[in-house]
């Protein structure tokens, strides 16, 4: 066979490249269909935190600046509201100590007018409960902190309780008196109201008739003690907290 013929035609004609078809769009999606690849998309944008044109703007939170001044102007109220309270509650009882028919008497007091106390005052039941604990070696009823002397003075019976009210003779603002033993103990501390408090004040045989006021807590303008027997109403000085005055007692 002759080789000529079975070479392939050859021709010097170029090579015709076509040109890539246009892509045609999407067709619109129908109504209640997802468009296939949609849910994708939307996931991965939603996971990679990003919307439309790109970036997530930071979320803004109008209520928090409000509330934070909300807070501050209630507590600024309460505080105003406070002080309006207190202060002028303080004021008001201040003005009240000093307005009461007695505060005169309590600041012109005479430390050296005794108290008056009388077979009236007696208080029987006191002295022998007390003379009956020091015996058998028991706390005394109403004494705190009694010394060894006194204790061996209720031993013997030469101690003698007398039964006086205590009260605040101004305001009651929240006063608090100790009764000091001249021998050694306590009596309260005892709270000063207007209605008072009765207590059984010791006398010891051989021993000066008195009992020293200390001062505890001062409500508003100073301590104002009296102390009601028998004999009339004893005027205590306008006390400090920390402060002491001796009241003298005449048994008659």
């Amino acid at each position: 066979m002759d080789p000529e013929r079975l070479r392939p035609d050859r021709t010097d004609r170029p090579l015709v490249t076509r040109a890539p078809e246009p892509q045609r769009p999407d067709p619109e999606p129908q109504a209640g269909r997802p468009q296939a690849g949609s849910s994708e998309r939307a996931s991965n944008q939603q996971g990679s935190g990003i919307g439309a044109g790109g970036s997530t703007p930071p979320a803004s939170k109008p209520g928090a600046s409000r509330g934070t001044l909300l807070k501050i102007l209630a507590v600024v109220f309460l505080a105003v509201l406070g002080w309006m309270y207190f202060g002028r509650t303080s004021s008001n009882v201040a003005n009240a100590e000093e307005a009461s028919p007695n505060y005169q008497k309590n600041k012109n007091a005479n430390p050296s007018v005794p108290a008056v106390l009388s077979a009236k005052d007696l208080d029987r039941a006191n002295t022998d409960a007390v003379r009956a604990a020091a015996i058998a070696g028991n706390p005394l009823p109403g004494i705190t902190n009694p010394s060894p002397a006194f204790i061996e003075a209720a031993k013997r019976g030469d101690v003698t309780f007398y039964a006086v009210r205590v009260y605040d003779s101004c305001a009651e603002d929240g006063d608090v008196v100790t009764l000091k033993l001249p021998m050694g103990g306590d009596i309260g501390p005892i709270p000063l109201t207007i209605a008072g408090t009765t207590v059984s004040i010791p006398v010891v045989t051989g021993q000066p008739a008195q009992i020293r006021i200390l001062g505890v807590k001062d409500g508003v303008g100073g301590i104002t003690l009296g102390a009601e027997s028998s004999g009339g109403t004893w005027f205590s000085e306008v006390l400090d907290v920390g402060g002491s005055e001796t009241m003298l007692l005449s048994v008659q």
